[in-house]
């Protein structure tokens, strides 16, 4: 009886661990991909109904990124295109567009957002890695009949650019992703934190520099992301200490009970 109290309690403390992080967590499963420049290396989004969100940078050397997905007539598809919420970023516009693949495997324009047919500006915060973005395109475009469908977001800003691109409604969360959320964390917060060097600064006198050359976020913003970060993972580790101890006490308890 007494053993079976002890397991209680290191599993209510698990239970509570799993709850206290994933009540906080981002609704998408975060990815970090290769560069996919072109159509012919789209990255393929296999799940198209799973939330999943998509980190990655576009240059001036590779300014697209292409996404694969094989849909089903009448599927919601979520088109979310984001940035990191720099000063610098927000009088800038990138590209969405969506393409159909038709039967002679052309592409079929079906949707677009660009600077001049801009959804809006709309700022958003995610809590459990606490960081900031500006929201491009939040949308959803039902699919009229199955087949490829390829998604591209394009930049025509001669400097390195941040972008995150989601989609998908199914929350799919398990233990391995749970495992993997502290890195995952760290990851996106110095996405969205990390400064910009000069070089990347775009010329004021190109074509579409018409904001500040401001990329940094603000310090009081930064720091209090950092400290609240730090202490979340600082509970983290006492809870997995504490575990760890209470499972040595009854295993000690349970051989000195056998012998």
């Amino acid at each position: 009886m007494y053993h079976k109290f002890l397991f209680l309690i290191v599993f209510s403390i698990l239970g509570y661990t799993f709850l206290m992080e994933t009540q906080h967590l981002e609704a998408h499963k975060p990815f970090f991909p290769p560069s996919s420049p072109i159509k012919e290396n789209a990255l393929p989004i296999n799940k198209p109904n799973i939330s999943q969100v998509f980190y990655f940078v576009l240059s001036e050397d590779e300014n697209e990124f292409w996404f694969k997905l094989n849909l089903e007539k009448g599927h919601s598809l979520i088109l979310d295109l984001g940035t990191p919420k720099f000063d610098i970023y927000k009088n800038m516009y990138p590209d969405l567009t969506l393409y159909y693949e038709n039967e002679k495997m052309d592409m079929d324009k079906l949707v677009e957002y660009n600077i001049d047919n801009k959804w809006g500006l709309s700022e958003f915060h995610e809590p459990f890695t606490n960081t900031y973005s500006w929201i491009y395109v939040k949308d959803r475009y039902s699919i009229p009949m199955a087949g490829n469908y390829y998604v591209r977001v394009k930049s025509d800003y001669k400097m390195d650019y941040r972008l995150w691109f989601a989609t998908g409604i199914i929350e799919d969360f398990g233990i391995t992703d749970l495992a993997k959320f502290a890195g995952n964390r760290n990851t996106i917060r110095e996405f969205h934190t990390n400064d910009y060097e000069i070089e990347n600064v775009p010329n004021p006198e190109s074509e579409k520099s018409n904001f500040t050359n401001e990329s940094e976020v603000s310090t009081e913003q930064s720091e209090v992301s950092t400290e609240q970060s730090e202490s979340n993972t600082f509970m983290i580790y006492v809870l997995i200490l504490s575990i760890f101890v209470i499972l040595l006490f009854i295993y000690i308890n349970i051989r000195r009970n056998k012998t």
